[in-house]
């Protein structure tokens, strides 16, 4: 696997764990009021669901050879969602303010 294609798979994983934490929050935000045998029938079909995509995407990119640091990547985009998402919420709450003014 050459340089490009690491980078490449590391900034796939970084986004993609950025995205996994908004899907999850969606997730947890639809199911909020169904009942706890619902919650964890979809919330495992979305698990599911989740992990083939990043495979086949993956898989994609390089070939489906997978790191350790690739995994970790992708942690590290979720933490980086998870403790950015106040700060991105009211930046995009002040440029849509902003927008509507004009």
């Amino acid at each position: 696997m050459n340089s490009y294609i690491q980078v490449l798979s590391f900034t796939f994983s970084f986004s993609y764990g950025i995205f996994f934490y908004l899907a999850s929050l969606l997730n947890k935000t639809i199911l909020n009021k169904k009942s706890n045998i619902t919650q964890i029938f979809i919330t495992l079909i979305f698990i599911i669901d989740i992990v083939i995509l990043y495979i086949y995407l993956m898989y994609k990119i390089n070939n489906g050879k997978f790191h350790i640091y690739f995994i970790i990547s992708m942690i590290l985009g979720y933490m980086f969602m998870m403790f950015n998402k106040d700060k991105l919420y009211h930046f995009c709450k002040k440029n849509v303010n902003k927008l509507k003014k004009h």
